[in-house]
């Protein structure tokens, strides 16, 4: 029996699923790329807004499609590679050379990895700045307006006893039109009301001018005004970004600063925690879904025609893809553990696809 040594294995069948991964990533890519021109050319000859416009605008969200789409990429790449190689009977020479399916699914995953965490630099770094400029071409072209990043409205806060209402936020550091609820946290009764003209970030803390409050008494009210003031605010401008994106728009980074400001002052978070698993656990669902494009490229499933694997492979994907959509959200409904939804689904099909190998 030849041996083959496991270096020349996982370079030789790495290298032909990573540049299937590729490949399809780049085909979906600029599939949604046509069909997002083809939606911006009704703009056309609103405003300022043309067929280059179009182009520019649309070519910014290719960073973005490529972090959404990349864990179908990994499914579909994965399994058109192996099943190109089984088609070849290379899988087969492989085994019989000694070479396992895990050591096969190994090299796959060992390559789809780094473009995996070169995706999740891409989603943290790149993709919430040409998103915004998306945002910003369309904006200048059709409506003639500039806007800035970070900035957003009717905002509420909450420190401890004491809520925040401001009429407009910015990331640069300014605040207009804010009012201040203070409350008796034992009582729950309003103890005074307080409305500042706006405020600016200085020095590592809000600086409020222009402030009336109305501090009140059991038999009406006195009436205070003061030029400036530092108020207990500990939310910082860079939170304002977060502010004004939902959260599937959010870096794992900016959700975590975030989760950890809603979770000191005790405010709801499942949204953003579900989502802040759901990213950092991608790395786990495209290890599981390279698992189960690989249960169509061995054993009695040799016997369907490349096609047919390459289809079976994808609906496997999808089922998974739906389970993890699906599954997910519950934690919002019956206040299940995020980690536990978002990790569940994975781990069940993981376990499902080594089952199905290790029979084949």
């Amino acid at each position: 029996m030849i041996r083959i040594w496991p270096g020349i294995v996982e370079r030789y069948v790495g290298r032909h699923v990573a540049v299937w991964v590729i490949y399809v990533s780049l085909f979906l890519c600029l599939i949604s790329w046509l069909i997002k021109f083809m939606e911006q050319l009704r703009n056309v000859g609103t405003g300022t807004f043309t067929v280059i416009t179009a182009v520019e605008s649309v070519t910014m969200l290719i960073p973005h499609n490529f972090y959404t789409f990349f864990p179908l990429s990994a499914l579909m790449g994965t399994v058109v590679a192996l099943c190109l190689l089984s088609s070849r009977s290379e899988l087969v020479v492989l085994q019989a050379s000694g070479v396992s399916k895990l050591m096969i699914v190994t090299a796959a995953m060992k390559m789809v990895l780094p473009l995996m965490l070169g995706v999740i630099l891409l989603g943290e770094f790149v993709v919430p700045y040409t998103s915004f400029k998306y945002d910003e071409i369309r904006a200048q072209a059709i409506k003639g307006v500039t806007i800035s990043p970070g900035i957003t409205g009717d905002l509420w806060a909450r420190e401890n006893n004491e809520f925040f209402y401001m009429s407009q936020a910015s990331a640069e550091g300014e605040l207009r039109n804010v009012e201040k609820f203070t409350f008796d946290p034992d009582s729950g009764k309003l103890l005074s009301h307080s409305v500042a003209e706006g405020a600016v970030f200085q020095d590592g803390v809000w600086q409020f001018h222009d402030i009336t409050s109305r501090i009140f008494r059991e038999d009406g009210f006195d009436l205070l005004h003061e030029d400036s003031a530092q108020w207990q605010l500990t939310i910082t401008p860079d939170k304002f970004n977060i502010f004004s994106n939902s959260p599937d728009e959010l870096s794992i980074h900016g959700l975590y600063s975030y989760l950890r400001y809603l979770k000191k002052n005790h405010l709801k978070a499942d949204r953003y925690e579900l989502e802040f698993w759901r990213k950092t656990l991608s790395p786990f669902a495209v290890i599981t879904m390279i698992f189960l494009a690989s249960t169509v490229a061995f054993g009695s499933m040799r016997s369907l025609s490349l096609s047919s694997r390459i289809v079976l492979g994808i609906v496997y994907g999808f089922v998974f893809y739906v389970a993890n959509q699906t599954f997910s959200p519950m934690s919002l409904v019956f206040g299940i553990q995020p980690f536990v939804c978002v990790i569940l689904p994975s781990a069940l099909f993981f376990m499902a696809a080594v089952f199905m190998l290790a029979r084949r």
